[in-house]
């Protein structure tokens, strides 16, 4: 966690100190840490992140701003994917993303990352992402183990990180390269640890998963029969 000062703030905006001061009066202004009336932190990734979501797209007609700053809960997450994205997800993909935010409210983090996600494959059991982990010889106890010391001492209010984004769009590329045309479990699976981001990437590589053996284990024959079945969004 890097720290701002209202004067840090300041400079890193290139505003006043009484422009920050007015920020913070109206609501407006990245999350703080709230010392004392005096003394006010900021995290240098929540500055970032508000920041984000301050940017504007120019399209016709209008404008939009960046998704992620949208992105507040698993269904708004899922709906943006699917609507921006240029593939259909299954509906076991969707399901591992609202099984991440329930996880992740239900333990107390404040942001949604790849840890969650991989509990969300376990937790959807009839997907591909968890038959592969369990081919490979994870069981969902053993990443639970590991899972359990990374829960936060009190709660606060569930968002998505951007390590979920970056798994999105390798997911994409996965399937792409694949040439499949949906987005599956397997691929957000495979999109973690393209993304090599997060606790859950990290979880897995010390779980020794590799990007190798999933991508192997996804195209064997017996395990790729599946991408026939019903995990397949209708058409």
């Amino acid at each position: 966690m890097q720290l701002l000062t209202i004067e840090d703030l300041a400079a890193y905006l290139g505003d006043s100190k009484r422009t920050i001061y007015k920020y913070i009066a109206s609501g407006d202004c990245p999350p703080y840490i709230k010392i004392s009336a005096k003394n006010i932190k900021f995290d240098r990734a929540d500055v970032d992140a508000w920041l984000e979501s301050k940017k504007v797209y120019p399209v016709s007609g209008g404008k939009i701003m960046s998704h992620l700053s949208e992105i507040t809960n698993a269904k708004d997450m899922i709906d943006n994917a699917v609507r921006t994205g240029k593939l259909p997800w299954t509906p076991r993909a969707k399901a591992v993303l609202k099984h991440a935010e329930k996880q992740a409210r239900k333990d107390g983090f404040d942001l949604v990352g790849t840890e969650h996600l991989i509990f969300g494959i376990f937790l959807v059991k009839e997907c591909l992402g968890a038959k592969i982990l369990k081919n490979l010889g994870l069981m969902e106890s053993e990443y639970v183990r590991h899972y359990e010391p990374l829960r936060p001492v009190s709660p606060g209010e569930t968002r998505f990180s951007e390590d979920i984004d970056k798994v999105i769009q390798f997911a994409y590329e996965q399937s792409t390269r694949w040439n499949h045309t949906y987005i599956g479990a397997e691929h957000l699976l495979v999109g973690t640890l393209m993304a090599r981001a997060g606790q859950g990437f990290q979880i897995l590589t010390n779980l020794g998963m590799t990007l190798d053996k999933v991508r192997d284990e996804t195209t064997r024959p017996k395990t790729s029969e599946v991408l026939c079945g019903p995990e397949r969004p209708l058409q």
